[in-house]
């Protein structure tokens, strides 16, 4: 079985769907409630997962209760957790999802306070691929510059500009940003292969002296939460199986399942409809 490695957050998320968004001083009643793991790079290790590969996360969680059953929750659904933090009383963080019909409202915390510095040896072994999110940035760090000792392609999945991003964006073999990453100078991305997402519009790539786009069907508004953390795994989960060569493909492949993964709440109802 080909293995995939996913590095970056895992967050606590507490999710409410809900008619309406509150306005000031207002309660409104939820009509069902989650609580469940999430973040980039969780997601992304539970989407190849469920895509079949072996899948290793590599994040911090500490051994506080929200850790704690975050590592049973993750460990459940099949990934292989590899937390840096153990023994340490760090608390994950929480992110807040407000669900409507319209769209949703999230409040939540990076892991910007985090000591998480260096991989274990043998966190790669039997990797093919992986996945970096930049948060724990000098933990993605490590993992990026022993993964390319190691000769494993190395993927940025760039949902949003992070400081210190300049460090790590030399150390990846190709890049899927969202139209939401802003550096504050331009990227001299050479000859990588780079896409950009516009949430539900198409995708353009670059590889090489290739340029296209990938269609992006219409969606439920109400029902993308996660689906891009979807998209990153789908497309970690491709190139762990066929390497970098079809990026195009990989693309495609991988909105074809976050297209599946927002026909279902949340971020990891779909796997069931496979």
């Amino acid at each position: 079985m080909p293995r995939v490695a996913s590095c970056g957050l895992t967050t606590l998320d507490l999710v409410q769907y809900v008619d309406h968004l509150p306005g000031p001083d207002e309660k409104v009643q939820a009509r069902e409630a989650r609580v469940e793991f999430g973040g980039p790079a969780a997601n992304a290790a539970f989407t190849a997962r469920a895509l079949g590969l072996g899948s290793r996360l590599i994040t911090g969680l500490g051994s506080g209760p929200l850790g704690l059953a975050l590592r049973d929750q993750i460990t459940a659904a099949g990934v292989e957790v590899v937390d840096v933090l153990t023994g340490r009383e760090w608390q994950p963080p929480v992110s807040a999802v407000a669900i409507t019909e319209h769209g949703r409202a999230v409040i939540s915390m990076n892991a910007v306070r985090s000591s998480a510095a260096a991989v274990p040896e043998g966190a790669l072994d039997g990797c093919g691929a992986l996945l970096v999110d930049g948060h724990h940035l000098a933990l993605c760090i490590d993992a990026a510059t022993v993964a390319r000792l190691a000769g494993i392609p190395v993927l940025l999945d760039g949902g949003s500009w992070k400081p210190g991003l300049e460090r790590l964006i030399p150390l990846v073999d190709a890049a899927v940003l969202s139209a939401d990453f802003a550096p504050p100078e331009p990227v001299d991305w050479g000859s990588r292969p780079v896409a950009v997402t516009h949430g539900h519009h198409d995708i353009h790539f670059r590889q090489g002296a290739e340029q296209g786009t990938v269609e992006v069907r219409p969606v439920a508004a109400g029902q993308t939460l996660g689906a891009g953390d979807v998209f990153h795994g789908a497309w970690l989960a491709h190139v762990g199986r066929f390497g970098l060569d079809d990026f195009a493909g990989g693309l495609r492949f991988a909105t074809r399942i976050a297209t599946l993964s927002c026909r279902f709440p949340g971020a990891h109802d779909w796997a069931e409809h496979l």
